[in-house]
């Protein structure tokens, strides 16, 4: 999961950078980048000192991560956002079934957010919300 939010902290960024320059008509895909890209951010953090807690060497971020589309425009960084959202999910839904107490109940939380920020993307770019990628794969 941490190497999701890594990724995930990396492609917010890119999104946000993408949006900054195309102003006023961009702003509210940069409210969403800005809103994605400090909740990843706050993951990452929480993961981090969580795996030192357990006496664990936390993986470093990579110097660059494969995007799925290139954040071209509102609507190619709404879809990144998306996308990002739906991987992301995925990896916490993994982490859900293998953690247990208080780390399964922040991998819950993780993956209701990035569920939520997943939609509130697709609406943005004028996706239909079943648009989504299934977190919970064949089911």
């Amino acid at each position: 999961m941490l190497s999701a939010a890594h990724a995930a902290v990396y492609a917010t960024a890119a999104a946000g950078g993408a949006l900054a320059p195309l102003g006023a008509p961009a702003q509210p895909a940069r409210s969403l980048a800005r809103a994605a890209h400090d909740d990843h951010r706050a993951l990452r953090d929480t993961l981090v000192a969580a795996l030192r807690a357990h006496g664990t060497t936390p993986p470093a971020a990579l110097p660059a991560y494969r995007l799925p589309v290139e954040p071209a425009g509102v609507e190619g960084s709404v879809d990144l956002l998306s996308r990002v959202e739906d991987q992301s999910a995925a990896s916490a839904c993994a982490a859900v079934s293998a953690l247990t107490g208080a780390d399964r109940e922040l991998a819950v939380d993780a993956l209701v957010a990035m569920a939520l920020r997943g939609q509130r993307a697709r609406l943005a770019a004028g996706l239909a919300p079943e648009a989504a990628a299934p977190a919970f794969p064949g089911r």
